[in-house]
């Protein structure tokens, strides 16, 4: 299976039982302490999605199949919004709310998470938005471990309003450009270890204390499997304490343009 072979479709109502129907294979496929990785969607829940002029639902079809699905939502102003908790000095019109990739077991391996990251980050920006932000469960690594890879950066940790879950809060500036309250001559590496999910409670544990210190999340070293963080200064104080800091090579975050969408991509717009 070539990837310029799939279809990219923005979806609509009569993708329901489609979009039902991959969830469910995907949660089935993962073991039963495993499954609450994904967030299990109602019929209802994708039908608000489907419906609402202020979400993208995407997918990936080869032929009438739909094998990948992933939902941007790009709140109003005045309008309540998911993950209310995180960002509140933004605006909504400043922000884009990414959620979970998913792709079909059988298609893993062809690069359609990257296509799917893609798309929804270039409807971002086309639709004017200026910042992305996503929750991902604590005890699920893969997942924002890929997020930071793509340029995305942790600004807090702690538990889910609704029910208490560990998460982990990322955000990323879709203008490219370094927040200036980061101090980026410092840094400090922390290793995720050999068993990363062994290593989750205690990994949770760290990463919300550097965050309680004004650490932030910013890029993923790759070669010692850990992840940099950097201070932030708060009304030029910088917020440190009993920290080590080590020299990190910083990996270049990934910035996606127009230009980088494989042909048979579209961007949609408002």
């Amino acid at each position: 299976m070539k990837n310029k072979e799939l279809v990219l479709k923005k979806l609509d109502i009569t993708d329901l039982k489609s979009l039902i129907d991959l969830q469910d294979k995907i949660i089935a496929g993962f073991k039963p302490d495993e499954q609450h990785f994904i967030l299990h969607r109602t019929a209802n829940d994708f039908l608000k999605a489907l419906e609402s002029d202020s979400t993208y639902v995407f997918g990936l079809f080869d032929g009438e199949r739909l094998v990948s699905q992933s939902i941007l939502s790009l709140p109003k102003d005045g309008e309540e919004r998911e993950l209310s908790e995180f960002a509140g000095e933004l605006k909504n019109s400043e922000l884009a709310i990414y959620k979970a990739v998913l792709v079909d077991p059988e298609y893993r391996g062809n690069g359609l998470m990257k296509r799917m990251l893609r798309i929804r980050e270039d409807t971002a920006i086309m639709n004017g938005r200026h910042t992305a932000i996503t929750q991902i469960a604590a005890d699920n690594p893969a997942s924002w471990v890929n997020a930071i890879q793509y340029g995305m950066q942790i600004t807090k940790v702690g538990y889910d309003p609704e029910d208490n879950a560990e998460v982990i809060y990322l955000q990323k500036r879709l203008d490219g450009k370094i927040d200036p309250k980061l101090n980026m001559d410092k840094s400090f590496s922390m290793s995720l270890g050999k068993d990363v999910h062994k290593q989750v409670p205690i990994l949770f544990n760290k990463m919300q204390e550097l965050s309680k210190r004004g650490m932030v999340g910013t890029a993923w070293n790759s070669e010692t499997n850990s992840i940099i963080w950097n201070p932030r200064e708060d009304e030029g104080r910088l917020l440190e304490d009993s920290l080590t800091y080590t020299p990190a090579e910083r990996p270049k975050s990934k910035m996606f343009k127009p230009a980088d969408i494989i042909s048979t991509n579209r961007v949609f717009s408002k």
